[in-house]
């Protein structure tokens, strides 16, 4: 039986039985573990404050064989002000959701867990618009997993200066406008052209070329410090989402109801 203290951030919490509940928690170091927390849901239960998805707290918990149990708990930051906003708790669910499918049990996941914190912090402080923190999160958190989009030059011609044309949501490499035209994708390459589909694509100019540049490559803590002209937000929310979703091969309910709201 080994009992240890970590911080770490409840992406998701599920009942079970009449007092208890599962928490999926990343970790610091440990990466995402499941955690039985007994007795949480009683208003007598010291650790109900850190039981719950949303809560960042430093936990002590005790493995014993396979299982990990919560012993104690102190509570960083709850996010009230996300949990008390539709908009915000929807999106906030949708961050932790993707993270949720993303993070590895057992392994060094520190990077996603700041990214989380970053997220749900900058939803907590109405510096900026949820569809520039939406965007954001979304390329960050494929980039942090090694699915960061190639935008340093076309693909093709290789052209890396003013690039102009489109971006291939599924290899996630550049074409520029003067090569699109010349590409014709064979059915291996396309699982799409079976149904006379094309590959998807989005459009993209040197502005938005470099803010992907920016959210993707930045200090974790500085990768919201970006803007664009509205058109280009407009793009550039449209071109995260469908990459985002194009890369993991799934989308979330999560997201369809937080869509639903705007």
């Amino acid at each position: 039986m080994t009992e240890f203290k970590v911080n770490g951030l409840v992406i998701f919490d599920r009942e079970i039985g009449e007092n208890d509940k599962l928490l999926t928690v990343l970790c610091e170091k440990y990466g995402k573990i499941f955690v039985i927390a007994k007795g949480v849901k009683s208003m007598k239960n010291r650790n109900m404050c850190c039981s719950h998805i949303f809560s960042y707290a430093s936990f002590v918990i005790r493995r014993k064989g396979n299982y990990y149990y919560l012993v104690d708990s102190d509570l960083i930051e709850n996010f009230f002000s996300v949990r008390n906003d539709i908009l915000k708790l929807s999106l906030a669910s949708y961050f932790c959701d993707v993270i949720n499918h993303i993070a590895q049990e057992g392994v060094n996941e520190d990077q996603l867990l700041r990214l989380a914190l970053n997220s749900i912090f900058a939803l907590s402080t109405d510096k900026y618009e949820l569809e520039h923190i939406r965007a954001a999160f979304q390329l960050r958190v494929v980039a942090e997993i090694g699915m960061s989009p190639d935008v340093f030059s076309c693909s093709h011609c290789g052209k890396t200066e003013e690039i102009s044309g489109h971006l291939d949501l599924i290899d996630g490499v550049l074409i520029c406008k003067d090569c699109i035209g010349k590409i014709s994708y064979s059915l291996e390459e396309n699982p799409f052209a079976e149904r006379g589909l094309q590959k998807p694509i989005a459009t993209v100019n040197p502005s938005i070329i470099e803010a992907i540049k920016y959210i993707t490559g930045s200090d974790i803590k500085k990768f919201l410090s970006f803007s664009l002209d509205l058109n280009d937000y407009n793009l550039l929310y449209d071109l995260s989402e469908r990459f985002l979703i194009n890369q993991l091969e799934r989308s979330f309910y999560s997201l369809d109801f937080y869509k639903s709201l705007i």
